[in-house]
Order: structure tokens, then C-alpha cells, then sequence
């Protein structure tokens, strides 16, 4: 789904539903028939996901208001950010390796997003802000691919 977030807050708040809807659709999907080891990674990438967006709201709420209302409309007029349906992949189907792989890009492609902003961000404040969200994203993506590894060896 495109988005043009008018704010930094606004961009936050759509990945924190975009988490939020992750989490869900991983929880539907080790209820519907995985198998079990894949029933184990999907619960577990279901809670990480959930504390993510526990995470964002929490800095949303923590964060002075001046770098969360930066404007973006002067970039995301002309490039629009896009958030895939977290509910578009069909988990249920799909082994451990390939489960990973998916959640797995698409923390890479926020990591990407986080990155591009912080390098066109103009003010301080705001580069400050995003180097906090790429940072926790990139400790979440490192995170997720080391318990991947752990999961997959079991």
C-alpha cells in the first residue's frame, strides 16, 4: 500500500500498524494449520514483531514533537513510501528458511527507508531521530536473523 506520510510521526505510526498487522497475520497463520516447527517460528516472529510495535509507539510517546512533526511531503509527494500488506504472504505455506527470508526483507527495506531519510534529513533534530529508529531497526533485523538461525537448527 502507497503512503505519503505528511510527518514523521504519521511514517512511524504507519509502520507501527504496519508491525502491529505483521504480528497478527503471523499469529493467524501458526494457528492454521503450519506445521510445528514452523508454528514455533511464527509465534516467535509474531511476539518480536508485536514488541516492535510496542517500541515505536513507546518512542512515538517518549520523542520531543518537533522532529516527529518534520514534514516529508516535499519527498513523499514525488516518491511514495510503500508498505506491502503484511497480509500478502502466506506464511502457513512456507518453511523456515523461506519464512525468515521474507521478514527478513522486509526489515532490510525498512532499514533502507530509515536510512534514505536520515541522509535528506535537513535538520539535526530530525537525523538524530531517524539514526535512534534506524538503529533499533537494524538491532531488531541483526536480532531476528541470529534466533532465524537458532530456530532453523532445532
Amino acid at each position: 500500500m502507497a503512503m505519503v506520510p505528511k510527518t514523521m510521526d504519521e511514517l512511524l505510526s504507519a509502520i507501527e500498524q504496519f508491525h502491529t498487522g505483521l504480528a497478527a497475520h503471523l499469529v493467524d497463520c501458526a494457528d492454521s494449520g503450519a506445521p510445528e516447527r514452523e508454528q514455533l517460528l511464527l509465534n516467535y516472529l509474531a511476539t518480536h514483531e508485536q514488541k516492535l510495535a510496542e517500541t515505536l509507539a513507546f518512542f512515538r510517546q517518549q520523542e520531543a514533537l518537533g522532529p516527529l512533526n518534520t514534514w516529508f511531503y516535499a519527498y513523499t509527494d514525488r516518491h511514495p513510501i510503500t508498505l506491502r500488506d503484511p497480509r500478502e504472504a502466506d506464511f502457513k505455506n512456507l518453511d523456515c528458511e523461506k519464512i525468515c527470508a521474507e521478514i527478513s526483507d522486509t526489515h532490510a527495506q525498512l532499514v533502507d527507508l530509515y536510512e534514505h531519510l536520515h541522509e535528506r534529513a535537513e535538520c539535526e533534530s530530525s537525523r538524530r531521530t531517524l539514526a535512534q529508529l534506524l538503529n533499533i531497526e537494524k538491532s531488531n533485523a541483526k536480532l531476528l536473523a541470529r534466533e532465524a538461525v537458532r530456530a532453523q537448527e532445532m
